[in-house]
């Protein structure tokens, strides 16, 4: 039977021609009801294709299971005629097999434990040797060995225990040493803990003063951002009106001036109270002043690209030099 070939009605190049057909073809959206039937009409050719092969298979297989079947019945009732025989013969083996093992384990267990006992006997006086070596020695051999080491290993022994005693003394006195300088240095790590404390504290206080003026500082530039803001978006309201009715721009800019005058009155007096009051502050403070009131310049409105772009430089540059003056107006 292993010779026979199978055959199924469909070819090697008949499935490779439906592969070149079908793998290209996708559906591309929900919509896409043209390709969704051609995919859906190629799975239904292959299903049935794969269905006609499965029934053949099932009708090739069918008598060689059959077969099979005869071939395991009359195999297993050989093998149940000739398993007595030779469970009867096995049984006979092993009775003469496992009893030479028995003795063969008893022999080498008693070897083996004399074999540890003369190890064991050896590592009490501090000799290690392979355990081959130890079994394989006669006993007068190792009576030999075994006493010349105990004699080695007592006076060994009494050598070391007066090395130890003397070292015992050595070391008693460096401890004593030792305590004294571990005194000493706990005092100067005590020491050294309450000034670590102390300038932490102060640390602590820079840093929450720090943290107070970077927020201040902060809020202030979200103000002048804000109030930036919102006057770009006021110009831009008062131009858009100006467009729709030109009388309504008329009084909206006669508004607007008066209200830049009155502005502008309201910032020079300001200006000039901060200005009083920048002379009678220190000079620390007169500083950080000078500082504000450069962030509170306005830039002026620019259309030009390359003007916007060196504007923005400068602003950068100017904004850099503040927070220098800043920083090192702090640390006078």
């Amino acid at each position: 039977m292993d010779n026979q070939i199978v055959e199924y009605n469909i070819t090697d190049a008949t499935i490779a021609e439906m592969s070149n057909l079908y793998m290209g073809l996708k559906v591309m959206s929900l919509d896409d009801q043209e390709g969704f039937e051609a995919v859906h009409s190629g799975r239904m050719v292959i299903k049935g294709k794969r269905v006609e092969v499965e029934k053949k298979r099932k009708e090739l297989k069918a008598s060689a299971l059959e077969w099979g079947k005869k071939v395991d019945s009359e195999a297993k009732r050989i093998f149940g005629l000739l398993e007595p025989i030779e469970n009867h013969l096995q049984a006979e083996e092993d009775k003469i097999t496992k009893e030479k093992e028995r003795i063969k384990a008893e022999q080498d267990r008693i070897q083996k434990e004399i074999t540890q006992k003369r190890l064991d006997d050896l590592l009490a006086v501090n000799v290690v040797m392979p355990f081959f070596d130890v079994a394989t020695m006669s006993d007068t051999d190792y009576e030999a060995v075994l006493n010349s080491s105990i004699h080695k290993y007592n006076t060994e022994r009494l050598r070391v225990q007066e090395e130890n005693k003397a070292r015992e003394e050595v070391e008693a006195k460096l401890v004593a040493e030792r305590a004294e300088i571990e005194k000493i240095r706990a005092e100067q790590a005590e020491q050294a803990k309450i000034q670590l404390e102390k300038e932490k504290a102060l640390q602590s206080e820079r840093d929450a003063i720090n943290a107070e003026k970077r927020a201040e500082q902060e809020r202030k530039d979200r103000e002048a951002f804000e109030k930036e803001a919102d006057e770009r978006a006021r110009i831009k309201a008062e131009a858009d009106a100006k467009v729709k009715v030109e009388a309504d721009a008329l009084r909206e800019k006669d508004r607007i001036e008066r209200e830049a005058r009155e502005k502008k009155e309201r910032e020079e007096a300001e200006a000039a109270e901060k200005v009083r009051l920048a002379e009678l502050a220190p000079d620390k403070d007169k500083l950080l002043d000078y500082g504000r009131a450069l962030m509170d310049v306005k830039p002026p409105e620019l259309k030009n690209k390359a003007a916007k772009e060196i504007l923005n430089t400068a602003t950068g540059a100017v904004y850099q030099i503040l927070k220098d003056i800043a920083r090192k107006a702090k640390e006078l």
